[in-house]
């Protein structure tokens, strides 16, 4: 089977001088249509991360009622918030706040603790604080005590 352009006419236009600046010209503007749809994604990326901020967690209506109050909830979030900022990892004031907690306990937890900027000053809801501090293995004993968050 035979390759390339099938009519003479074409063929005779693609390698014309401008048949050439026209296939250049094609090329440049996929180029530019590509370069357009990155930088549009990562606009987008950037309006929703900076603007668009922390996204709360509705409690669900299929669980039993939030064990703790809003009250509570923010004293915790501040103890953990606390307990988590500089370099000492204070694992077990991590974990005393979060034991107890049916699920949305830990919703109504997680909301008030919102997003939390870090010591390299990038902001954090409570399950990324969680993993960017802990080692796999208290995260596994965390996972116990809160089932199906992280």
């Amino acid at each position: 089977m035979k390759q390339g352009l099938k009519n003479p006419a074409i063929a005779a236009f693609a390698s014309s001088p401008k048949g050439q600046e026209a296939i250049a010209k094609t090329a440049n503007l996929g180029i530019m249509i590509l370069k357009i749809g990155v930088i549009a994604g990562a606009l987008t990326f950037a309006y929703y991360k900076i603007f668009k901020g922390f996204s709360k967690v509705k409690e669900d209506v299929l669980y039993k009622p939030s064990n703790i109050s809003v009250t509570i909830a923010k004293a915790r979030a501040e103890a953990i918030y606390t307990a988590l900022l500089g370099s000492a990892k204070n694992y077990s004031t991590v974990e005393k706040n979060l034991s107890g907690l049916n699920h949305n306990g830990f919703v109504r937890l997680y909301n008030e603790f919102g997003e939390r900027r870090s010591a390299l000053l990038t902001n954090m809801n409570l399950v990324e604080w969680l993993q960017d501090q802990f080692n796999e293995d208290d995260i596994a004993k965390l996972r116990f005590l809160i089932k199906g968050f992280f």
